[in-house]
């Protein structure tokens, strides 16, 4: 089984919007968290409005591994 996630990041571009940074990035890994089932393969995609040089991305990566990052904007769609 597989669990589909599909993301798009607050602006302005790089601040993760009111939650801030991490604060987005541990929202996006609760939801899986809380939603994903034993066993279940995850991919996280989207237009995230942070590159990848951003905080927001690096906690992801923490957990989730990048396949792809775009060129777009600085680099803000990923696949993970």
């Amino acid at each position: 089984a597989l669990m589909f996630v599909n993301h798009h990041g607050p602006l302005p571009v790089g601040t993760g919007g009111k939650c801030g940074s991490l604060g987005t990035a541990y929202n996006i890994l609760k939801t899986i968290t809380s939603h994903r089932q034993s066993g279940e393969g995850v991919v996280l995609v989207g237009d995230f409005n942070s590159n990848a040089d951003t905080e927001e991305v690096k906690q992801l990566e923490s957990r989730l591994r990048r396949v792809i990052t775009g060129t777009s904007f600085g680099g803000v769609d990923h696949i993970f």
